[in-house]
């Protein structure tokens, strides 16, 4: 059964939801989004993970804030959450897209504390200016017309067209994640994201196992783009899921379930 509790910081609290039994897994949700992108997933982890889901600064059931983050303050949110769970070593961490940037974060940052990643549909590299141009444009157009008007537009991107035709109410779920995102957190992830840290060169010296997991019609970071991630990583895999766009947990959460549990036999040398 998945529960929700409360970790509280000096100045403001982060709601996280837990699962399972074993292997800490810490699972970071991408943007517009929050920890329900993981629901599907869960429950079939919970056998072979302690499955640890937090919201991230403004996002989902998180209060609004008022200041500035950066993609580092989340990666410590992560650090100080895991802390208050008494884990402090030997932690596996999954990070999609966004929550994938406060992977590599958490792991440059507290390299003692992670002994294995899984990158999902993300990237290593910052962003081109046009690039950064773009989400500067998203972070005003939320603030002046509100959450809807900036992110459904990415909602085409999101899924594939597989899951249009045949799954409407992921469809609806996913919508209802991205226009509940406050605007303010919108504007504030943007620019955190416009000025995160370009891992394509740090990650060559990481000696923890990496799995590489993207959907193959994912043109947000597509295919060529996570095995150019993967073959800078010097123990990497990838696995490219069939009828996936950018949300190949909550599109097939069978087979991303399925890829995280061999790879934890594998890093048991089961």
């Amino acid at each position: 059964m998945i529960q929700k509790k409360l970790h509280r910081l000096t100045h403001r609290t982060i709601p996280f939801s837990t699962c399972g039994v074993g292997q800490p897994l810490l699972l970071l949700h991408g943007y517009p989004l929050d920890n329900r992108l993981w629901s599907s997933v869960v429950p079939l982890l919970a056998s072979s993970f302690f499955c640890i889901a937090p919201d991230f600064r403004g996002f989902g059931e998180s209060s609004e804030e008022t200041k500035s983050f950066s993609i580092a303050d989340l990666a410590d949110d992560c650090e100080s959450l895991l802390q208050g769970l008494g884990i402090r070593n030997q932690v596996f961490v999954c990070g999609l897209s966004m929550g994938g940037y406060v992977a590599m974060e958490l792991i440059e940052r507290h390299p003692d504390l992670c002994s294995m990643a899984i990158l999902t549909n993300t990237r290593c590299n910052s962003d081109e200016p046009a690039a950064a141009s773009h989400r500067r444009s998203v972070a005003n157009i939320a603030l002046r017309d509100g959450a809807a008007e900036a992110v459904l537009q990415m909602l085409p991107k999101l899924l594939s067209q597989d899951t249009f035709t045949n799954s409407p109410a992921t469809v609806e779920f996913v919508k209802d994640m991205m226009t509940s995102t406050k605007a303010s957190t919108i504007a504030w992830a943007q620019l955190a994201m416009t000025h995160r840290a370009d891992f394509s060169l740090r990650m060559k010296s990481w000696t923890i196992p990496v799995v590489c997991i993207g959907g193959r019609d994912d043109t947000i970071c597509p295919p060529t783009s996570l095995e150019q991630m993967s073959m800078a990583i010097p123990k990497a895999t990838t696995f490219l899921v069939d009828n996936t766009a950018h949300l190949t947990p909550l599109e097939a959460p069978r087979t991303f379930a399925s890829i995280c549990q061999q790879a934890q036999l594998k890093t048991d040398g089961r």
